[in-house]
């Protein structure tokens, strides 16, 4: 994860590298850019780092050819600097523009709106660039007589002397016309055809010219890359949001492991405490001995499902929940005299995960009626409420103990976990709240998402 955006940086401010999933690592100069999201910063220096360069040799190449040829250099610079300017601008104005726009965060339509203004506000700065630096190079190369002359130079054009040249015109323009017969009419007719190019031919061609040139201006003014944005953009969408989900699932498959290992370490001290107050109770009480060995059974029975399907299944029931309470504080109360109890509820069942309740039950008795000397009474109610998340259930365990007072301030393993496992299932549409009691005591309420 260290090589990817961070899963809370907003995708307009992400100038780290693509994840693997999205696009494939290059380490050449070239395509370097491809690494980073389209219309980000980074991207754009590496963009315009390969442009230049690219162009940079190009030129140099030409000239050297131009030099060598013994060309004329004035034809090749005129076509050259132009060329440069003009398609450089092409190549950087409207995506420069476009990373402004991105940087923005405007909504999603009018950030598309606002692209695409951006690279076509760049395609007519460049044009205005290109057509600008020709006359201007063209008047610095041949001055304001010869420009016509510069229109139509190319590159290695050779270079000619300008008085042979006025003696070549003077001598055809003074030379008598040369009487011309049928046979000179025919060969001339000739080559004539044999020059002039097949009219289907000249149109497949200057078609083919057309769509090579269209290609190239759209894939330099930015158009491939504003495609590939929307692509990108949605490709890493999907990707964060699986990895997201997996983060998620693993850190409820922790929460889950958490609880095993908690429940696996909390029931044999939990057992080994009931069966030895079963034996000093053998001979002194044993009605009551029996009692603690019925409810023992009772709870056994109900929980016992919930710790095995613990690391399988996400849902538990709450009527399975409420009865593994009831059996719990009925065998709590055949140990402690002085505790009793209230179990009921107003939602006859739903889903709960595994084991929940019961934790904030075994929390009340632990931190709230052990410590505190007297009678003392458990609460444990369920109902539902209507919230603006929809229908929500409540599930609360009120005691009149020790309270925050006692050895606990609600920061236990068994509540941490509890906390756990509610923000991985459910995320912040669910909630652990300990309150203090105004007649003493705490009160430990969950809120979740009523589900059938």
């Amino acid at each position: 994860m260290s090589a990817t955006a961070p899963m809370h940086t907003p995708l307009h401010t992400s100038e780290q590298l693509l994840p693997s999933e999205v696009t494939a690592k290059s380490e050449t100069w070239l395509t370097r850019a491809r690494n980073y999201p389209v219309f980000s910063r980074t991207w754009f220096r590496y963009r315009a780092q390969a442009w230049i360069g690219l162009f940079i040799i190009l030129d140099v190449l030409i000239m050297l050819f131009n030099w060598v040829v013994d060309a004329d250099m004035r034809n090749a610079v005129s076509v050259l600097v132009p060329l440069t300017l003009g398609s450089t601008a092409l190549h950087l104005l409207g995506p420069g523009i476009a990373v402004w726009v991105r940087n923005r965060a405007y909504p999603q339509r009018k950030e598309a709106i606002a692209l695409i203004a951006a690279l076509l506000l760049g395609a007519l700065c460049s044009y205005i660039v290109l057509t600008g630096s020709k006359y201007v190079t063209k008047y610095l190369m041949f001055g304001t007589d010869k420009v016509e002359f510069a229109v139509t130079g190319s590159f290695g054009a050779t270079k000619t002397d300008s008085s042979k040249d006025k003696a070549i015109a003077a001598t055809t323009k003074d030379a008598k016309p040369v009487s011309v017969g049928p046979a000179s009419s025919v060969e001339t007719q000739t080559e004539k055809n044999r020059t002039e190019p097949n009219p289907a031919l000249k149109l497949v061609m200057q078609t083919l010219s057309f769509l090579i040139l269209s290609g190239l201006i759209t894939y330099t003014g930015g158009a491939i890359d504003l495609w590939y944005f929307f692509r990108q953009k949605k490709r890493l969408l999907e990707v964060l949001q699986q990895q997201e989900l997996k983060l998620a699932q693993d850190a409820r498959r922790e929460a889950e492991l958490r609880l095993s290992v908690l429940a696996a370490q909390v029931e044999p001290h939990f057992l080994f405490n009931t069966l030895a107050g079963v034996r000093s109770a053998i001979l002194t009480e044993p009605q009551r001995a029996t009692a603690i060995v019925d409810h023992l059974v009772d709870y056994l029975r109900a929980t016992i499902p919930q710790m095995r399907n613990d690391g399988s299944t996400a849902q538990g029931r709450l009527k399975q929940q409420l009865d593994a309470a009831t059996a719990y504080l009925a065998l709590m109360q055949a140990r402690i005299p002085r505790l009793s109890y209230s179990v009921d509820s107003e939602v006859a069942d739903a889903a709960l995960p595994p084991l929940m309740l019961i934790s904030l039950v075994e929390n009340a008795v632990k931190h709230g009626v052990e410590p505190k000397i007297g009678p003392v009474h458990i609460a444990v109610f369920a109902k539902q409420v209507q919230q603006a998340d929809g229908v929500m259930l409540e599930l609360t365990v009120a005691d009149n103990g020790v309270g925050f007072s006692g050895s606990s301030s609600g920061s236990g393993i068994g509540l941490s976990n509890i906390h756990e496992r509610l923000a991985s299932m459910y995320g912040k549409r669910a909630s652990l709240v300990l309150k203090a009691r105004a007649e003493g005591g705490v009160a430990a309420t969950i809120l979740l998402p009523l589900e059938a």
